[in-house]
C-alpha cells in the first residue's frame, strides 16, 4: 500500500523523521538558491504542440532518445476502482497504460533518433523496489524496435508477470542515468505510474543526481492516484542543478479529451512543456 510522505507507522517512524529533517535543510538550501539567483523553477507555456515544436527547434533540439518505464506494484489492482472501475492492467480493454503508449506514437516517432525504445518495469515481483527489468518477460534485452513492440511487449508482462511492490522510482531513474552516462546522448524518461511512491527520500536523491546528466523525467500518473509526493517532486524538490522533474497527471487530462480532436497532441504538450527550457539549461550547464 502506497503512503503518503508524511504518514507515520510504527514500522517507518524513523525513516519519516529523517525524511521530514531532510526537507527542512531542502527547503533552506532552495530558499538561499533563490536568493542568489540559482535554481529557478521552469514554467513555460505553449497552446499547441507546433508551438512546442518550434521551442524544441530554437532550443536546437533535433532528436531525442526515449526510455518507458511501466509500474507493476499490486496497488495496479485496485488503484483504478474509482476512475476506470477496473484495474490498471486490465487487457480485456485498452489500459490506460496502452492508451498513454497509443497517444505518444506519432508524436514521439516524430523527433525520436532511431526507433529503438528501452521498456523496462518496476515494482514486480522480481524488480520489487530493488531493481528494474525488461518490459518483456522472455528477454534480456529492454530495447524496442517503436511502439508496436513496445505495447505487444506490455501485453506478455501483464500476462506472467506477478504484480507486487513496494513503488521506487529510484531504480528507475538510477537506469537512466546509466543510460545516458553509456551513450553520452539527451534522453527523456517517461514513468507510467499509478500512484506515490514509498521511498520518498531515495527517489529524490535520485532524482537530485540526474540533474548532472543530460536527462529529462517526465512522470504521469494513471488512476486514482495518490500523487502528493510526484507532484512536490515537480514543484518542491530543490537539491538538483536545474528543474529536471515534471508530474502530469493523466486522469484529470483525460477529461481535456473530450473536447479535443487531437488528444494525441495535447498529452504531447503537457508531458513536453517543460523540455525546450531544460534542454537549452542543460546545454548551458555543459552536460551535452
Amino acid at each position: 500500500v502506497k503512503h503518503n510522505m508524511l504518514e507515520l507507522s510504527r514500522h517507518t517512524r524513523g525513516h519519516q523523521t529523517n525524511f521530514l529533517s531532510k526537507i527542512k535543510v531542502y527547503a533552506m538550501a532552495f530558499k538561499s538558491c533563490v536568493n542568489r539567483g540559482g535554481f529557478k523553477q521552469i514554467k513555460e507555456v505553449y497552446r499547441s504542440f507546433p508551438e512546442l515544436t518550434l521551442a524544441l527547434r530554437e532550443a536546437s533540439m533535433e532528436s531525442s532518445q526515449i526510455i518507458l518505464a511501466f509500474d507493476f506494484s499490486k496497488s495496479n489492482e485496485w488503484s483504478g476502482e474509482k476512475t476506470y472501475r477496473r484495474s490498471l492492467h486490465d487487457i480485456t480493454q485498452e489500459t490506460p497504460y496502452e492508451k498513454v503508449c497509443r497517444l505518444l506514437i506519432p508524436v514521439i516517432t516524430s523527433f525520436d533518433s532511431d526507433s529503438i525504445i528501452p521498456a523496462i518495469r518496476f515494482g514486480c515481483s522480481v524488480s520489487k523496489d530493488q531493481i528494474v527489468c525488461p518490459l518483456n518477460p522472455y528477454s534480456k534485452s529492454p530495447e524496442c524496435q517503436g511502439f508496436a513492440e513496445v505495447l505487444h511487449n506490455y501485453r506478455e508482462a501483464v500476462r506472467m508477470v506477478k504484480l507486487s511492490g513496494p513503488t521506487s522510482l529510484s531504480p528507475v531513474v538510477r537506469y537512466a542515468i546509466n543510460i545516458v552516462k553509456k551513450t553520452r546522448e539527451y534522453h527523456i524518461l517517461i514513468i507510467l505510474t499509478d500512484g506515490d511512491p514509498v521511498s520518498s527520500v531515495a527517489d529524490a536523491d535520485a532524482i537530485a543526481e540526474a540533474s548532472n546528466y543530460p536527462l529529462s523525467i517526465v512522470a504521469v500518473g494513471l488512476g486514482d492516484g495518490p500523487f502528493k509526493i510526484l507532484q512536490s517532486f515537480d514543484t518542491q524538490y530543490y537539491n538538483r542543478r536545474f528543474d529536471n522533474f515534471h508530474f502530469v497527471n493523466f486522469t484529470e487530462l483525460e477529461t481535456k479529451f473530450i473536447n479535443s480532436n487531437r488528444p494525441d497532441l495535447l498529452l504531447a504538450t503537457e508531458l513536453f512543456v517543460e523540455i525546450p527550457k531544460q534542454y537549452r539549461i542543460i546545454r548551458k550547464l555543459g552536460l551535452l
